[in-house]
């Protein structure tokens, strides 16, 4: 089985600590999620996993042959085509040629009867793309470009519900193909819904669940969002 494990890491912004002795693990064929509140340090985990950030303490082993990472923040040249910028992304993240019919055959077959909606995206400009069709097309398209491991920060923020419900379905079939896939999001239900476990960060460490029962006993909630706002609240060990 290939996995990612993380064990015991720490991670600290000068006298200010985001991580201690937290662990998480990640394997093949699943989808894990991630949650956490604004400034918990969701992105700066994988900065910390992509080799972007130092870690202060810990061990990441990983058996993945190729990682893929979509950041939230997405910046596109206004004046190129998505087809272009797709042509470019490929040549830097993927190991061989995809083209857009390999593109085309693998959504349609994780999410049948978007490749049409993906086609018109390919051909508009990026300027008359929105925010929500961008996150779309890249998720979409990195997900087809052949990595074992995808990590995906907030990808359906400010996404539609119609491209919110496609990027689940080809995210799910692309496990079930063997992609591991790690997913941050504000949405807890999303994230209980469509994973197959996920970690809540609070007190600088991932505590892992299973379902929403689990989740909502270990805070003593009633709701997954009073679970995640009494998970937050807890104070920094």
């Amino acid at each position: 089985m290939t996995r990612l494990i993380i064990d015991s890491l720490n991670v600290r912004y000068a006298s200010h600590t985001v991580f201690h002795n937290a662990s998480l693990g990640v394997q093949s064929g699943l989808i894990t999620g991630l949650l956490g509140p604004n400034g918990s340090g969701k992105t700066t985990f994988f900065d910390v996993i992509c080799g972007l950030k130092k870690m202060d303490g810990g061990q990441i082993n990983s058996s993945f042959r190729k990682l893929l990472y979509l950041s939230q923040i997405i910046s596109t040249p206004p004046v190129f085509r998505m087809f272009d910028i797709f042509t470019m992304v490929m040549l830097f993240c993927a190991q061989a040629k995809v083209t857009q019919q390999h593109a085309l055959d693998k959504i349609e077959r994780w999410s049948p009867g978007i490749a049409h909606r993906y086609c018109e995206i390919w051909n508009k400009k990026s300027s008359l793309c929105s925010y929500g069709e961008k996150r779309w097309f890249f998720t979409l398209s990195l997900l087809s470009a052949d990595a074992d491991l995808v990590i995906l920060d907030e990808p359906t923020a400010g996404v539609d519900p119609e491209f919110r419900y496609h990027i689940w379905r080809c995210l799910e079939g692309a496990a079930a193909e063997g992609v591991a896939v790690l997913v941050s999001s504000h949405n807890v239900d999303e994230i209980v819904a469509h994973c197959d476990d996920f970690y809540m960060l609070s007190q600088q460490r991932f505590n892992r669940f299973t379902n929403a029962q689990g989740f909502m006993d270990a805070y003593g909630a009633n709701s997954l969002d009073e679970a995640f706002i009494h998970a937050a609240s807890l104070p920094k060990i």
